[in-house]
């Protein structure tokens, strides 16, 4: 698996390197938080982290296409890639798809590690540090945009929560950065 993770970390951060988006940073907070998740679950430390890795490894690309509503096929397609020239089992490396294909939630998950995958991604817009990240890295639109987007995605990652326990954590963050962004919405 050690090899793999090597070969998974060099593509996510090669897309990042090529697009910029998402930022380094955000890749990394989702993947310790993932880690952080696993560890916490006791769950496969090593799939989640290449599912955070990998789920949006292609987001920059399908961006820069006009073709963000792809970015998990496109994500699917890349792992692949990958899986067929590894020797890891079918068993791990069809949860390491189910982490890229589920990262946005689903009724009912493949297994804990893609769960977890799906709330690490959350992290990044629920939390105030996943959120100060993003806040961050985000430019090239204009600020009410932004605000915009922000306030999708803050929602669409509420939602897709599906762990009690990342619930509680992230339930006072989320409404600081729900009052927030209401009060950078509203026009003055």
């Amino acid at each position: 698996m050690e090899e793999f993770l090597i070969e998974a970390r060099k593509l996510a951060y090669d897309e990042i390197e090529k697009t910029g988006i998402p930022a380094k940073a955000q890749a990394d907070f989702a993947t310790e938080t993932g880690k952080r998740l696993a560890k916490e679950l006791r769950a496969n430390v090593d799939i989640v982290e290449v599912g955070t890795l990998l789920m949006d490894c292609m987001v920059g690309q399908a961006i820069k296409e006009n073709r963000q509503s792809e970015h998990v096929n496109m994500a699917l397609k890349k792992t692949n890639g990958l899986l067929n020239e590894s020797s890891l089992s079918e068993k791990e490396k069809e949860n390491i798809c189910h982490c890229v294909t589920e990262h946005h939630g689903v009724e009912k998950f493949y297994s804990l590690e893609s769960e977890i995958v799906c709330n690490a991604d959350c992290y990044k817009f629920t939390s105030a540090k996943g959120f100060s990240i993003t806040l961050r890295y985000t430019r090239d639109m204009s600020f009410p945009d932004l605000i915009k987007l922000l306030n999708n995605k803050v929602n669409e990652k509420w939602n897709a929560i599906s762990l009690d326990m990342v619930k509680k954590e992230l339930d006072s963050q989320h409404k600081v950065i729900l009052e927030m962004l209401r009060d950078l919405s509203e026009e003055k």
